[in-house]
């Protein structure tokens, strides 16, 4: 119904104008709004980060900072460009079936020798002045048609002046070569897959940045954590230095026993100085990612709001890959892209029938002496002429088309081949997410009971020293035994949370989770 609707439209047209654009917790995320990206925005210029005095620090949290990298990130705003490029595309292979109108003026001096007047020199003189207008058009069942209406004027001089007129209209069907809708639209149905393949490239860059906001924030928040780790070893170790120097004064430790101390107190410092710097790297690293301007925003301390939370989240290993394998970008643009080729291997299949066209015409004529009844004798319809023929070519040899439909083949077939892999490596890439969220968990929960463990150790080591049942080297070791299980353990949640992270990126579900609307 829809197709012949498009082929009759066009035509009562004509006869018409003839006649006149992540944080774990689903609890939490169900709360939250969309988080609606404008490629607006980041296509006219970079977004500015909040307003901070020139000593202060900027206090973001995850979603902040995922908006903030979204506004800013050049790539995706270079990237957003091509869905319109794409629709443009689209409209340049639909105007193909646009229809045109057409105005034709010629006039013609006719001299030439008179039999009558040859000896004397005389000439035949004649004044021609032709007039023509119509309107053409492309089908979409691979045929066109045209309207025409021509208007002559003949004067001779010496005879007769008349005016003649014609209106015809003329049809000309492919019946096999190009025959049909899915001729005609393959260029629209490529282009508008292509479309939607920008689109999902689109969106795979986004994942990709939001990841790795994801990825650069966790690591601040592990750096900050750490750095409060290594501060309180070195508050242990000062307190330890103290408390042996009232035992060398009380006379119960040797002097060696601070010296002991003091060594590990300044091991601590250096520890603390690494650390501070391994904050600001890790600043850096993230206004890199959120692609904030030269002096707007790096003189100025990123303060994290959010922190990294450990909950462990179920997981179904099966339920994950077939989501990836519906959701993951580059999967649905590889399926789109194989029906772009078998749309190609239908083409060219089709360019391999010999070329057989229906011609059909349908015309009324009218003469007279005045242009009046020149019209008239046209709309009287008793002056009609029609004609029906075919046109039949058959290239010899064909071996162009030939090349061309076997070559589309082979190209369909190899991006078949490469689903199929690409179909196994996120399968690969879901199994080893899942694993590495599952021990990471394991992990967190094994650095946490060992920190549990060296806290009580220390403790009752911390006791015995004061008892003066145990020595100053013993205590040192079950400090640093702490300091390392607290840093592990916070290691753990951090790999936890990013691991999460890069689940839901080989799973397709990156936007999804953030709620994030394009």
């Amino acid at each position: 119904m829809r197709r012949a609707i498009e082929v009759v439209m066009p035509i009562l047209l004509v006869l018409f104008v003839a006649g006149a654009l992540v944080p774990p917790g689903e609890a939490a995320e169900a709360g939250r709004e969309f988080l609606k990206l404008d490629l607006t925005m980041a296509q006219a210029g970079a977004a500015q980060p909040p307003a901070v005095p020139p000593a202060g620090a900027m206090a973001l949290s995850l979603r902040d900072s995922i908006a903030l990298a979204l506004k800013n990130n050049l790539d995706i705003a270079v990237e957003g460009f091509n869905p319109n490029l794409r629709e443009q595309d689209l409209t340049n292979e639909k105007a193909a079936f646009d229809p045109s109108a057409f105005l034709e003026l010629t006039r013609s001096d006719n001299r030439a020798a008179s039999a009558s007047s040859f000896f004397s020199g005389g000439r035949a003189l004649s004044d021609l002045w032709d007039f023509n207008t119509g309107v053409k058009q492309k089908l979409p069942t691979g045929g066109n048609y045209e309207l025409r209406f021509n208007n002559e004027y003949l004067n001779t001089h010496s005879t007769s002046t008349g005016f003649s007129s014609r209106f015809a209209v003329t049809l000309t069907q492919p019946l096999l070569k190009n025959f049909g809708f899915e001729a005609t639209e393959t260029n629209i149905r490529i282009a508008t897959n292509n479309q939607s393949i920008s689109r999902e490239q689109l969106r795979l860059k986004v994942s990709d940045i939001v990841t790795q906001v994801q990825n650069g924030y966790f690591d601040l928040i592990f750096a900050i954590d750490n750095l409060e780790v290594q501060r309180r070893s070195l508050r242990l170790a000062q307190e330890l230095v103290a408390l042996n120097k009232a035992r060398v004064r009380a006379g119960v430790a040797a002097p060696v026993e601070v010296t002991q101390a003091e060594a590990q107190e300044a091991a601590r410092v250096q520890d603390v100085i690494l650390a501070e710097k391994a904050v600001r790297d890790a600043e850096d690293t993230l206004k890199v990612v959120l692609n904030l301007p030269v002096g707007g925003g790096w003189g100025q301390e990123i303060r994290p709001t959010d922190t990294a939370s450990f909950e462990v989240r179920p997981i179904n290993l099966d339920e994950a890959i077939q989501r990836a394998l519906e959701n993951r970008f580059e999967y649905k643009s590889a399926k789109m892209d194989i029906d772009n080729k078998d749309l190609s291997v239908r083409l060219t299949r089709n360019q391999l029938l010999p070329d057989l066209s229906l011609t059909s015409s349908l015309s009324s004529n009218g003469s007279a002496g005045t242009y009046g009844s020149d019209v008239s004798d046209l709309g009287s319809g008793h002056f009609l002429s029609y004609s029906v023929g075919v046109v039949l070519t058959v290239p010899l040899g064909n071996r162009s088309a030939q090349a061309s439909y076997l070559k589309a083949k082979l190209t369909a077939d190899q991006a078949r081949t490469s689903l199929k892999q690409l179909g196994l490596q996120i399968t690969q890439q879901v199994r080893e997410a899942v694993r590495r969220v599952e021990s990471d968990a394991k992990r967190v929960e094994a650095n946490r009971a060992a920190r549990m463990l060296a806290e009580e150790q220390l403790r009752v080591e911390q006791r015995r020293l004061e008892a003066g049942v145990t020595t100053t080297f013993n205590v040192l070791s079950f400090q640093r035994d702490l300091a390392a299980a607290q840093a592990n353990e916070i290691r753990a949640i951090t790999d936890y949370n990013k691991s999460l992270a890069n689940l839901e990126k080989v799973r397709g579900t990156v936007l999804e989770r953030n709620r994030i609307e394009m």
